[in-house]
């Protein structure tokens, strides 16, 4: 049992070390070089991708190369130390993807192949970990991420830090994916191919452009992303939970879930519950700004024992505690939410409404969205309900908000 054990221990890794002696020479580590110092402020990894130059990494890889081009630039290294420089092509912010070119003829490149491979599938990642060199990790394909917004291969294999924009291939050397991130203990994510053969036909069509408006594009990438994920919304038969007294939308989609508490510490004159729902999926557009979540959450407070006046001196409290918005790190990339609240009934309930939006400065078609509400109607019992919406055209956000309120219904 072994002797058996290390046979297919020496097995695998003689097929790794063939791998990699096969495409050392078309993987890079790709590193952002500020212009001011001439030292590298972050890294990943790319892999060539044509004979012409073409390299694939990760849109953070390069992101700040693209929100601050003056201060900025792309180099990559390969396997023999060769420095080289490199322009911004193309992007798709969406799936995490960029393709950036360089102006020398290359002899060896990567095949892009497909995802659609058997689960259970031995497949490799190359990368460079915390710029300690060139590795390659096996791995194993467990398919495509079924509850996520964006379709993301699940990779049982150790991707760190630095790896980020690297490939992922069979073992004829095929492109299956491209590494973007990791939660550790051997979970780790694949972008699937399909996306960035879709963007490099869009890529290779094109040339370099000086001053090229990124803003405009990713505004218009997300803008479209977010219509689209919000008319799935709008189209979709939602499932609906309980809380207290109330029918309540839950999981509008296979994207999101969610979940139940009850406070460890309940107090012998107030007890509550709540519920939590969230899409769980973001968007990086910049170390300080990430955008595409969807969140809303209840809770539903009742008395035991306190008279009118303590029960709602604390019922407004809680109404009062809000999201923080942890996704705007820099108050310069946002307005201040503008804010409006009205006194309304829904569905034969008195509801208190606050509805606020602040908007994106550089993208300005999108904006974060609160809904705030507390029921009115009850004395001593009252359904708090917070919904958050992150990067979303106004006017379609307003569409999901009055399907959503219209469908929490007090329940006789």
């Amino acid at each position: 049992m072994t002797l058996a054990a290390t046979s297919f221990a020496l097995d695998i890794t003689d097929e790794a070390k063939d791998l990699y002696i096969e495409n050392r020479n078309s993987v890079y580590q790709v590193q952002i070089v500020n212009v001011a110092t001439g030292k590298k402020s972050t890294i990943g990894s790319g892999f060539q991708i044509s004979k012409d130059g073409h390299i694939a990494t990760n849109y953070h890889v390069v992101s700040l190369a693209i929100n601050s081009p003056e201060s900025y630039r792309v180099e990559f290294i390969k396997s023999d130390d060769t420095v080289g420089s490199a322009k911004i092509l193309d992007i798709d912010i969406v799936h995490d993807l960029a393709i950036i070119k360089s102006d020398s003829a290359e002899s060896s490149f990567f095949i892009l192949g497909n995802s659609d491979i058997e689960k259970g599938t031995k497949i490799f990642s190359m990368g460079n970990p915390h710029d300690l060199g060139m590795t390659i990790v096996e791995g194993t394909y467990n398919g495509l991420m079924k509850e996520s917004l964006y379709k993301k291969i699940l990779f049982s294999g150790s991707l760190n830090p630095g790896m980020s924009g690297g490939p992922a291939f069979n073992r004829n050397g095929e492109i299956i994916g491209i590494n973007v991130s990791t939660a550790g203990n051997q979970i780790s994510f694949l972008v699937p191919v399909e996306f960035l053969s879709e963007l490099f036909e869009i890529a290779k069509t094109k040339s370099v452009t000086k001053n090229l408006s990124w803003d405009n594009i990713i505004e218009r990438q997300l803008s479209k992303n977010q219509n689209d994920y919000l008319n799935k919304i709008l189209s979709s038969e939602w499932k609906y939970l309980s809380i207290g007294k109330v029918s309540v939308p839950g999981e509008l989609t296979s994207a999101f879930k969610c979940w139940g508490s009850t406070p460890e510490v309940q107090f012998d004159l107030i007890k509550s519950a709540d519920i939590y729902c969230s899409n769980e999926d973001s968007l990086f557009l910049s170390s300080n700004l990430w955008t595409g979540e969807m969140l809303f959450r209840y809770k539903w407070l009742y008395s035991t024992g306190l008279n009118t006046f303590r029960f709602y001196n604390i019922y407004e409290n809680q109404f009062k505690e809000k999201y923080d918005y942890p996704n705007a790190g820099n108050k310069s990339d946002v307005t201040n939410f503008k804010c409006q609240t009205e006194f309304v009934n829904i569905n034969g309930m008195n509801w208190k409404v606050g509805l606020c939006s602040r908007n994106y400065k550089k993208y300005r078609s999108l904006y974060d969205i609160n809904l705030s509400m507390s029921s009115v109607g009850e004395k001593m019992e009252g359904l708090i309900v917070e919904l958050v919406a992150l990067g979303v055209n106004k006017t379609k956000a307003l569409d999901f908000i009055y399907k959503f309120i219209g469908n929490i219904k007090w329940q006789e």
